[in-house]
Protein backbone atom coordinates (compact mmCIF):
# COMPACT_ATOMS: atom_id res chain seq x y z
CA UNK A 1 0.00 0.00 0.00
CA UNK A 2 2.48 2.23 0.34
CA UNK A 3 3.39 2.69 -3.09
CA UNK A 4 -0.33 3.86 -3.63
CA UNK A 5 -0.88 6.85 -5.02
CA UNK A 6 -4.24 8.75 -4.21
CA UNK A 7 -5.39 11.78 -6.52
CA UNK A 8 -8.06 13.81 -4.78
CA UNK A 9 -10.17 16.56 -6.41
CA UNK A 10 -11.03 19.83 -4.40
CA UNK A 11 -9.41 21.38 -0.90
CA UNK A 12 -11.78 21.84 0.86
CA UNK A 13 -13.08 20.49 4.12
CA UNK A 14 -14.13 17.05 2.41
CA UNK A 15 -10.87 16.83 0.10
CA UNK A 16 -8.36 18.04 3.41
CA UNK A 17 -10.19 15.48 5.42
CA UNK A 18 -9.70 12.50 3.02
CA UNK A 19 -5.73 13.58 1.84
CA UNK A 20 -5.36 13.45 5.80
CA UNK A 21 -7.33 9.67 6.34
CA UNK A 22 -5.86 8.66 3.41
CA UNK A 23 -2.29 9.83 4.37
CA UNK A 24 -2.84 8.36 7.64
CA UNK A 25 -3.64 4.32 6.37
CA UNK A 26 -0.42 4.88 4.15
CA UNK A 27 -1.12 5.93 0.61
CA UNK A 28 0.90 9.14 -0.81
CA UNK A 29 -1.61 11.82 -1.56
CA UNK A 30 -1.77 14.87 -4.34
CA UNK A 31 -4.79 17.23 -3.90
CA UNK A 32 -5.95 19.20 -7.07
CA UNK A 33 -7.71 22.75 -6.02
CA UNK A 34 -8.89 24.86 -8.38
CA UNK A 35 -8.75 27.97 -6.77
CA UNK A 36 -5.71 29.57 -5.76
CA UNK A 37 -6.49 28.79 -1.86
CA UNK A 38 -8.04 25.93 -0.26
CA UNK A 39 -11.15 25.76 1.51
CA UNK A 40 -13.37 25.81 -1.12
CA UNK A 41 -16.55 27.70 0.89
CA UNK A 42 -15.04 27.10 4.10
CA UNK A 43 -13.24 30.90 3.61
CA UNK A 44 -12.87 34.36 4.04
CA UNK A 45 -11.22 36.79 2.43
CA UNK A 46 -10.52 41.07 3.35
CA UNK A 47 -11.47 44.17 2.31
CA UNK A 48 -10.86 47.66 2.96
CA UNK A 49 -8.81 46.10 6.12
CA UNK A 50 -11.68 44.56 7.18
CA UNK A 51 -12.46 40.31 7.00
CA UNK A 52 -15.15 38.69 5.40
CA UNK A 53 -16.00 35.36 7.12
CA UNK A 54 -17.96 33.30 4.82
CA UNK A 55 -18.49 29.88 6.72
CA UNK A 56 -18.69 29.46 10.55
CA UNK A 57 -21.64 30.47 12.06
CA UNK A 58 -21.01 27.41 14.42
CA UNK A 59 -19.58 24.32 14.43
CA UNK A 60 -20.40 21.57 15.46
CA UNK A 61 -18.72 19.10 17.84
CA UNK A 62 -17.04 20.94 20.03
CA UNK A 63 -17.36 19.11 23.27
CA UNK A 64 -14.82 15.83 24.02
CA UNK A 65 -18.04 13.90 24.02
CA UNK A 66 -18.94 14.40 20.60
CA UNK A 67 -18.37 11.90 18.19
CA UNK A 68 -17.14 14.49 15.82
CA UNK A 69 -14.93 15.62 18.14
CA UNK A 70 -12.67 13.24 17.08
CA UNK A 71 -12.90 13.79 13.33
CA UNK A 72 -11.79 17.59 13.97
CA UNK A 73 -8.72 16.43 16.40
CA UNK A 74 -7.81 14.35 13.72
CA UNK A 75 -7.79 17.25 11.27
CA UNK A 76 -6.09 19.51 13.12
CA UNK A 77 -9.02 21.59 13.48
CA UNK A 78 -9.55 21.39 16.74
CA UNK A 79 -6.63 20.95 19.64
CA UNK A 80 -6.20 22.82 23.15
CA UNK A 81 -4.33 25.04 21.47
CA UNK A 82 -7.59 26.68 19.74
CA UNK A 83 -9.66 28.52 22.16
CA UNK A 84 -13.62 28.59 21.35
CA UNK A 85 -16.06 31.09 21.70
CA UNK A 86 -19.50 29.87 22.86
CA UNK A 87 -22.57 32.70 22.05
CA UNK A 88 -24.72 33.09 24.56
CA UNK A 89 -28.18 32.36 22.18
CA UNK A 90 -28.52 30.55 18.51
CA UNK A 91 -30.34 33.59 17.61
CA UNK A 92 -32.77 37.19 19.00
CA UNK A 93 -35.46 38.89 17.33
CA UNK A 94 -36.13 42.40 18.61
CA UNK A 95 -39.81 43.88 18.01
CA UNK A 96 -41.47 46.46 19.37
CA UNK A 97 -39.27 46.93 22.01
CA UNK A 98 -39.27 42.82 23.04
CA UNK A 99 -36.46 41.39 22.63
CA UNK A 100 -36.99 36.80 22.41
CA UNK A 101 -33.76 34.80 22.28
CA UNK A 102 -32.94 31.25 21.76
CA UNK A 103 -30.61 30.63 24.56
CA UNK A 104 -28.39 28.01 25.49
CA UNK A 105 -29.60 27.62 28.05
CA UNK A 106 -33.20 25.79 27.45
CA UNK A 107 -34.44 26.73 30.71
CA UNK A 108 -34.12 30.55 30.62
CA UNK A 109 -35.79 30.18 26.86
CA UNK A 110 -38.78 28.64 28.39
CA UNK A 111 -39.04 31.15 31.08
CA UNK A 112 -38.71 34.00 28.84
CA UNK A 113 -41.29 33.02 25.97
CA UNK A 114 -43.94 31.96 28.35
CA UNK A 115 -43.92 35.33 29.89
CA UNK A 116 -44.74 36.84 26.64
CA UNK A 117 -46.53 34.49 25.37
CA UNK A 118 -48.43 32.36 27.83
CA UNK A 119 -51.82 31.55 25.43
CA UNK A 120 -48.95 29.20 23.60
CA UNK A 121 -48.08 27.39 26.51
CA UNK A 122 -48.95 24.18 25.45
CA UNK A 123 -47.65 23.97 22.28
CA UNK A 124 -43.95 26.19 23.36
CA UNK A 125 -43.56 23.31 26.36
CA UNK A 126 -44.15 20.82 23.41
CA UNK A 127 -41.09 22.83 21.34
CA UNK A 128 -38.60 23.10 24.19
CA UNK A 129 -39.62 19.42 24.90
CA UNK A 130 -38.42 17.76 22.26
CA UNK A 131 -35.50 20.30 21.69
CA UNK A 132 -34.32 18.52 24.46
CA UNK A 133 -34.67 15.08 23.12
CA UNK A 134 -33.05 16.18 19.68
CA UNK A 135 -30.08 17.03 22.01
CA UNK A 136 -29.24 13.05 20.94
CA UNK A 137 -29.15 13.74 17.26
CA UNK A 138 -25.50 13.51 16.00
CA UNK A 139 -23.81 13.08 12.45
CA UNK A 140 -22.74 9.67 11.51
CA UNK A 141 -18.93 9.57 11.77
CA UNK A 142 -18.27 5.94 12.29
CA UNK A 143 -19.25 4.62 8.98
CA UNK A 144 -21.44 6.38 6.11
CA UNK A 145 -24.93 5.56 6.05
CA UNK A 146 -25.49 4.94 2.58
CA UNK A 147 -22.82 2.04 3.26
CA UNK A 148 -24.68 0.77 6.60
CA UNK A 149 -26.20 -2.66 6.69
CA UNK A 150 -29.45 -3.04 7.95
CA UNK A 151 -27.81 -3.82 12.20
CA UNK A 152 -25.94 -0.65 11.57
CA UNK A 153 -28.65 1.63 10.72
CA UNK A 154 -30.83 0.22 13.01
CA UNK A 155 -28.33 0.71 15.92
CA UNK A 156 -27.81 4.35 14.61
CA UNK A 157 -31.78 5.01 14.66
CA UNK A 158 -31.76 3.81 18.63
CA UNK A 159 -29.11 6.27 19.24
CA UNK A 160 -31.03 8.78 18.34
CA UNK A 161 -34.46 7.09 19.81
CA UNK A 162 -34.96 9.93 22.51
CA UNK A 163 -36.02 12.12 19.08
CA UNK A 164 -38.36 10.23 18.21
CA UNK A 165 -41.23 12.28 19.59
CA UNK A 166 -39.64 15.45 18.06
CA UNK A 167 -39.67 13.70 14.34
CA UNK A 168 -43.54 12.40 15.23
CA UNK A 169 -44.47 16.12 15.85
CA UNK A 170 -42.28 18.20 13.41
CA UNK A 171 -40.65 15.85 10.67
CA UNK A 172 -43.65 16.29 8.29
CA UNK A 173 -44.09 20.10 8.70
CA UNK A 174 -42.76 22.41 6.85
CA UNK A 175 -41.87 25.85 8.90
CA UNK A 176 -44.86 27.69 7.79
CA UNK A 177 -46.69 24.96 9.39
CA UNK A 178 -44.91 24.81 12.41
CA UNK A 179 -45.27 28.75 12.79
CA UNK A 180 -49.27 28.58 12.74
CA UNK A 181 -48.96 26.29 16.13
CA UNK A 182 -48.40 29.23 17.87
CA UNK A 183 -50.85 32.61 18.33
CA UNK A 184 -48.63 35.09 19.88
CA UNK A 185 -47.42 37.40 17.28
CA UNK A 186 -44.22 37.47 18.96
CA UNK A 187 -43.64 33.64 18.98
CA UNK A 188 -44.67 33.86 15.02
CA UNK A 189 -42.65 36.80 13.80
CA UNK A 190 -39.47 34.44 16.05
CA UNK A 191 -39.92 31.03 14.39
CA UNK A 192 -41.27 32.33 11.04
CA UNK A 193 -38.34 34.68 10.05
CA UNK A 194 -35.35 32.52 10.36
CA UNK A 195 -35.73 29.63 8.04
CA UNK A 196 -37.26 28.96 4.44
CA UNK A 197 -40.84 28.70 4.87
CA UNK A 198 -40.93 25.64 3.42
CA UNK A 199 -37.88 23.56 5.11
CA UNK A 200 -38.76 20.69 7.43
CA UNK A 201 -39.49 21.66 10.85
CA UNK A 202 -37.28 19.27 12.64
CA UNK A 203 -34.46 20.78 11.17
CA UNK A 204 -34.79 23.88 13.13
CA UNK A 205 -35.62 22.00 15.90
CA UNK A 206 -32.39 20.47 15.61
CA UNK A 207 -30.26 23.22 15.10
CA UNK A 208 -31.71 24.49 18.57
CA UNK A 209 -30.70 21.48 20.11
CA UNK A 210 -26.87 21.93 18.85
CA UNK A 211 -27.10 24.71 20.73
CA UNK A 212 -28.61 23.20 24.42
CA UNK A 213 -26.51 20.33 23.91
CA UNK A 214 -23.36 22.81 24.32
CA UNK A 215 -22.31 21.25 21.04
CA UNK A 216 -21.55 24.15 18.99
CA UNK A 217 -18.79 26.91 18.84
CA UNK A 218 -17.04 28.81 16.58
CA UNK A 219 -13.09 27.83 16.84
CA UNK A 220 -10.98 30.83 16.54
CA UNK A 221 -9.84 32.53 13.47
CA UNK A 222 -12.65 31.78 11.43
CA UNK A 223 -13.30 29.74 8.88
CA UNK A 224 -9.54 30.63 7.14
CA UNK A 225 -7.92 29.80 10.44
CA UNK A 226 -9.66 26.26 10.35
CA UNK A 227 -8.50 25.83 6.61
CA UNK A 228 -4.93 26.76 7.38
CA UNK A 229 -4.91 24.30 10.60
CA UNK A 230 -5.67 21.34 8.19
CA UNK A 231 -3.87 22.27 5.63
CA UNK A 232 -0.60 21.93 7.67
CA UNK A 233 -1.69 18.85 9.26
CA UNK A 234 -2.22 17.40 5.91
CA UNK A 235 1.05 18.55 4.67
CA UNK A 236 2.92 17.45 8.04
CA UNK A 237 1.71 14.32 7.12
CA UNK A 238 3.62 14.32 3.63
CA UNK A 239 0.81 15.08 1.34
CA UNK A 240 1.09 17.51 -1.52
CA UNK A 241 -1.53 20.25 -2.27
CA UNK A 242 -1.85 21.68 -6.31
CA UNK A 243 -3.96 24.78 -5.96
CA UNK A 244 -4.90 26.46 -9.26
CA UNK A 245 -5.49 23.25 -10.82
CA UNK A 246 -8.88 22.67 -12.69
CA UNK A 247 -10.09 19.07 -14.06
CA UNK A 248 -10.48 19.54 -17.57
CA UNK A 249 -11.04 15.90 -18.68
CA UNK A 250 -11.45 12.05 -16.90
CA UNK A 251 -10.58 9.55 -18.85
CA UNK A 252 -11.88 5.57 -18.01
CA UNK A 253 -10.84 2.83 -19.57
CA UNK A 254 -11.92 -1.29 -18.27
CA UNK A 255 -13.66 0.95 -15.49
CA UNK A 256 -11.26 2.58 -14.04
CA UNK A 257 -9.48 6.02 -14.32
CA UNK A 258 -6.72 6.28 -16.10
CA UNK A 259 -5.86 9.63 -16.53
CA UNK A 260 -7.12 13.12 -15.57
CA UNK A 261 -6.30 16.41 -17.07
CA UNK A 262 -5.70 20.08 -16.50
CA UNK A 263 -5.22 22.90 -18.43
CA UNK A 264 -3.91 20.19 -21.12
CA UNK A 265 -1.65 18.90 -19.05
CA UNK A 266 -2.28 14.70 -18.40
CA UNK A 267 -1.74 13.47 -14.92
CA UNK A 268 -1.42 9.68 -14.91
CA UNK A 269 0.47 8.84 -11.64
CA UNK A 270 -2.67 8.22 -9.52
CA UNK A 271 -3.78 4.72 -8.68
CA UNK A 272 -7.15 6.01 -7.32
CA UNK A 273 -9.30 9.02 -6.83
CA UNK A 274 -11.35 10.67 -4.31
CA UNK A 275 -13.90 13.15 -6.51
CA UNK A 276 -14.49 15.78 -3.44
CA UNK A 277 -15.53 18.88 -5.20
CA UNK A 278 -19.23 19.38 -6.47
CA UNK A 279 -20.67 16.11 -7.64
CA UNK A 280 -22.84 18.23 -10.50
CA UNK A 281 -19.74 18.97 -12.64
CA UNK A 282 -18.34 15.18 -12.56
CA UNK A 283 -21.49 13.38 -13.68
CA UNK A 284 -22.98 15.79 -15.96
CA UNK A 285 -19.78 17.10 -17.34
CA UNK A 286 -16.98 14.97 -16.83
CA UNK A 287 -18.02 11.29 -16.79
CA UNK A 288 -21.05 9.99 -18.10
CA UNK A 289 -24.66 10.35 -15.91
CA UNK A 290 -24.65 6.32 -15.87
CA UNK A 291 -22.11 6.45 -13.21
CA UNK A 292 -24.10 8.53 -10.85
CA UNK A 293 -25.29 6.85 -7.68
CA UNK A 294 -29.05 6.77 -7.83
CA UNK A 295 -29.74 8.55 -4.95
CA UNK A 296 -27.85 11.59 -6.14
CA UNK A 297 -29.47 11.32 -9.53
CA UNK A 298 -33.13 11.26 -7.92
CA UNK A 299 -32.19 14.22 -5.49
CA UNK A 300 -31.31 16.34 -8.99
CA UNK A 301 -34.29 15.05 -10.85
CA UNK A 302 -36.86 16.54 -8.37
CA UNK A 303 -35.60 19.65 -7.84
CA UNK A 304 -39.35 20.05 -6.41
CA UNK A 305 -38.19 18.43 -3.84
CA UNK A 306 -34.72 18.71 -3.07
CA UNK A 307 -33.53 22.38 -2.29
CA UNK A 308 -29.86 23.64 -1.85
CA UNK A 309 -29.66 26.24 0.75
CA UNK A 310 -28.18 29.49 -0.48
CA UNK A 311 -28.33 33.41 -0.25
CA UNK A 312 -27.72 36.62 -1.04
CA UNK A 313 -25.19 38.54 1.64
CA UNK A 314 -23.92 41.68 2.30
CA UNK A 315 -20.81 42.56 4.33
CA UNK A 316 -20.40 45.75 6.00
CA UNK A 317 -17.54 47.06 7.96
CA UNK A 318 -17.76 49.35 11.14
CA UNK A 319 -15.58 52.18 10.86
CA UNK A 320 -15.35 52.96 14.55
CA UNK A 321 -14.40 51.84 17.77
CA UNK A 322 -16.75 53.55 19.97
CA UNK A 323 -18.78 51.03 22.24
CA UNK A 324 -21.79 50.80 19.99
CA UNK A 325 -24.10 47.96 22.22
CA UNK A 326 -24.96 45.48 19.39
CA UNK A 327 -26.38 42.99 20.40
CA UNK A 328 -24.49 39.42 20.00
CA UNK A 329 -24.15 37.31 17.27
CA UNK A 330 -27.46 36.66 14.89
CA UNK A 331 -30.18 38.49 15.21
CA UNK A 332 -33.65 39.36 13.07
CA UNK A 333 -35.90 42.15 13.15
CA UNK A 334 -38.91 43.89 11.27
CA UNK A 335 -38.42 46.59 8.82
CA UNK A 336 -39.71 48.76 6.15
CA UNK A 337 -40.47 45.95 3.12
CA UNK A 338 -37.68 45.76 -0.13
CA UNK A 339 -37.28 43.35 -2.68
CA UNK A 340 -34.65 40.90 -3.34
CA UNK A 341 -34.92 38.42 -7.00
CA UNK A 342 -38.26 39.77 -7.25
CA UNK A 343 -39.53 38.92 -3.92
CA UNK A 344 -40.67 41.14 -0.90
CA UNK A 345 -39.21 40.80 2.53
CA UNK A 346 -39.93 42.71 5.77
CA UNK A 347 -37.91 41.58 8.06
CA UNK A 348 -33.89 41.92 8.42
CA UNK A 349 -31.24 39.15 9.24
CA UNK A 350 -27.77 40.05 10.53
CA UNK A 351 -25.03 38.73 12.11
CA UNK A 352 -22.45 40.60 14.19
CA UNK A 353 -18.45 39.76 14.28
CA UNK A 354 -16.83 41.25 17.07
CA UNK A 355 -15.62 37.61 19.14
CA UNK A 356 -12.60 37.53 17.65
CA UNK A 357 -9.58 40.00 18.30
CA UNK A 358 -7.50 38.66 15.69
CA UNK A 359 -9.93 38.79 13.08
CA UNK A 360 -12.50 41.45 14.37
CA UNK A 361 -10.38 44.19 16.40
CA UNK A 362 -12.87 46.72 17.90
CA UNK A 363 -12.00 49.12 15.59
CA UNK A 364 -12.92 46.46 12.15
CA UNK A 365 -16.16 44.98 13.04
CA UNK A 366 -18.09 43.57 10.48
CA UNK A 367 -21.92 43.07 10.21
CA UNK A 368 -23.24 40.71 7.41
CA UNK A 369 -26.82 40.51 6.49
CA UNK A 370 -27.62 37.36 4.54
CA UNK A 371 -30.99 37.08 2.98
CA UNK A 372 -32.21 33.35 1.91
CA UNK A 373 -32.43 32.30 -1.48
CA UNK A 374 -34.16 29.66 -3.65
CA UNK A 375 -33.93 27.67 -6.97
CA UNK A 376 -35.55 30.35 -8.59
CA UNK A 377 -33.99 33.16 -6.69
CA UNK A 378 -30.88 31.01 -8.70
CA UNK A 379 -32.16 31.97 -11.83
CA UNK A 380 -32.82 35.39 -11.18
CA UNK A 381 -29.38 36.33 -10.61
CA UNK A 382 -27.79 33.68 -13.23
CA UNK A 383 -29.53 35.85 -16.03
CA UNK A 384 -28.77 38.86 -14.63
CA UNK A 385 -25.36 38.29 -14.18
CA UNK A 386 -25.05 37.96 -18.09
CA UNK A 387 -24.59 41.44 -17.96
CA UNK A 388 -22.39 42.81 -15.67
CA UNK A 389 -22.82 46.29 -15.25
CA UNK A 390 -26.81 45.23 -14.50
CA UNK A 391 -25.67 42.48 -12.38
CA UNK A 392 -22.97 45.14 -9.87
CA UNK A 393 -25.23 47.34 -9.42
CA UNK A 394 -28.38 45.27 -8.51
CA UNK A 395 -26.40 43.93 -5.87
CA UNK A 396 -25.30 47.02 -4.75
CA UNK A 397 -28.79 48.18 -4.50
CA UNK A 398 -30.01 45.40 -2.40
CA UNK A 399 -26.98 46.44 -0.35
CA UNK A 400 -27.85 50.18 0.46
CA UNK A 401 -31.30 49.02 1.17
CA UNK A 402 -30.13 46.56 4.31
CA UNK A 403 -27.82 49.72 5.31
CA UNK A 404 -30.86 51.88 5.42
CA UNK A 405 -32.65 49.27 7.71
CA UNK A 406 -29.65 48.66 9.91
CA UNK A 407 -29.03 52.37 10.22
CA UNK A 408 -33.08 52.61 10.77
CA UNK A 409 -33.02 49.42 13.44
CA UNK A 410 -29.97 50.81 15.40
CA UNK A 411 -29.20 54.63 14.71
CA UNK A 412 -26.07 54.77 16.36
CA UNK A 413 -24.35 52.88 13.34
CA UNK A 414 -25.80 55.82 11.13
CA UNK A 415 -22.56 57.18 9.05
CA UNK A 416 -20.33 54.52 10.45
CA UNK A 417 -20.94 51.78 8.10
CA UNK A 418 -18.82 51.26 5.17
CA UNK A 419 -20.16 48.37 1.96
CA UNK A 420 -17.25 45.73 1.79
CA UNK A 421 -18.39 43.25 -0.42
CA UNK A 422 -21.35 41.62 -2.14
CA UNK A 423 -22.48 38.25 -3.41
CA UNK A 424 -25.24 36.37 -4.56
CA UNK A 425 -26.08 32.49 -4.96
CA UNK A 426 -24.10 32.42 -8.31
CA UNK A 427 -21.29 33.29 -6.72
CA UNK A 428 -20.90 30.28 -5.47
CA UNK A 429 -20.93 28.76 -8.68
CA UNK A 430 -18.42 30.75 -9.50
CA UNK A 431 -16.43 30.22 -6.87
CA UNK A 432 -16.77 26.11 -6.13
CA UNK A 433 -18.92 25.08 -9.27
CA UNK A 434 -21.43 24.98 -6.53
CA UNK A 435 -24.68 23.62 -7.58
CA UNK A 436 -27.80 26.25 -7.57
CA UNK A 437 -25.43 28.31 -5.48
CA UNK A 438 -25.25 26.20 -2.62
CA UNK A 439 -23.38 26.28 0.77
CA UNK A 440 -25.04 23.74 2.10
CA UNK A 441 -26.07 20.63 0.33
CA UNK A 442 -29.93 19.50 -0.47
CA UNK A 443 -32.56 19.61 2.12
CA UNK A 444 -35.99 17.55 2.02
CA UNK A 445 -38.91 19.11 1.70
CA UNK A 446 -42.54 18.03 2.76
CA UNK A 447 -43.28 14.88 1.23
CA UNK A 448 -39.57 13.81 0.28
CA UNK A 449 -37.76 11.28 1.96
CA UNK A 450 -34.02 11.75 3.23
CA UNK A 451 -31.37 10.31 0.55
CA UNK A 452 -27.67 8.97 1.55
CA UNK A 453 -24.92 8.54 -1.19
CA UNK A 454 -22.14 5.95 -1.51
CA UNK A 455 -18.70 6.31 -1.58
CA UNK A 456 -18.07 4.16 -4.16
CA UNK A 457 -19.06 5.00 -7.97
CA UNK A 458 -20.00 1.92 -9.47
CA UNK A 459 -18.90 0.71 -12.83
CA UNK A 460 -15.26 2.85 -12.26
CA UNK A 461 -13.70 0.50 -9.69
CA UNK A 462 -11.00 3.72 -8.33
CA UNK A 463 -13.05 6.30 -8.06
CA UNK A 464 -14.57 7.13 -4.65
CA UNK A 465 -17.04 9.88 -3.49
CA UNK A 466 -16.87 12.99 -0.90
CA UNK A 467 -18.05 15.79 0.00
CA UNK A 468 -21.18 17.38 1.85
CA UNK A 469 -23.25 16.52 -1.24
CA UNK A 470 -23.49 12.55 -0.10
CA UNK A 471 -25.97 13.07 2.71
CA UNK A 472 -28.99 15.80 3.11
CA UNK A 473 -28.66 19.51 5.16
CA UNK A 474 -24.63 18.86 4.60
CA UNK A 475 -22.41 21.39 6.19
CA UNK A 476 -19.12 21.23 7.57
CA UNK A 477 -20.01 17.66 9.53
CA UNK A 478 -20.78 15.94 6.67
CA UNK A 479 -17.73 16.89 4.55
CA UNK A 480 -15.73 15.97 7.05
CA UNK A 481 -17.03 12.97 7.33
CA UNK A 482 -17.55 12.46 3.62
CA UNK A 483 -13.87 12.04 3.67
CA UNK A 484 -12.76 9.74 5.95
CA UNK A 485 -15.57 7.40 4.50
CA UNK A 486 -14.58 7.69 1.13
CA UNK A 487 -11.15 6.56 2.50
CA UNK A 488 -13.04 4.08 4.59
CA UNK A 489 -14.39 2.30 1.19
CA UNK A 490 -11.09 2.77 -0.79
CA UNK A 491 -9.49 0.97 1.90
CA UNK A 492 -12.03 -1.77 2.21
CA UNK A 493 -12.21 -2.19 -1.60
CA UNK A 494 -7.69 -2.45 -1.75
CA UNK A 495 -7.95 -5.29 0.87
CA UNK A 496 -10.77 -7.34 -1.09
CA UNK A 497 -8.62 -6.73 -3.74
Amino acid sequence: MMNKKIAIVGAGISGLSAGIYALQAGYSVTIYEKNKMAGGECTGWNRHGFHIDNCIHFLLGCNDSDQINEIWKNLGVLSDDVQLYREPYFYCMEKDGITLHLWRDLERTRKEFLEIAPEDQRELNLFFDCVKNCECIKPPCDISPAHMNLFQFMKMGMSMKQAAKANAEYGKQTMQEFVNRFQNPYVRGMFGNYFNSNFIAITFVTSYAFYTSNSVAIPMGGSVGMIQRMCKRFEELGGTLNLGVQIDKIHIKNNRIISIEADGQIEKDADDYIWCADPRDLFYQLIDVKYIDKNLKYMYDHQDGYVASTGYQAAFGIASDEELELPEGSVIFPCEPYTVANENHDFCGMRVYDYDASLFPKEKRVIQCNVLQNAVNYEYWEKLRSDKKTYDAEKERVAYCLMERLEQQYPVLKGKLVLLNTYSPVTFTSWCRAYKGGYMSFNALKGYKSKYVKSTVKGIDNLFLGSQWVQNSGGLPIAAASGKFAVQQLCKREQQS
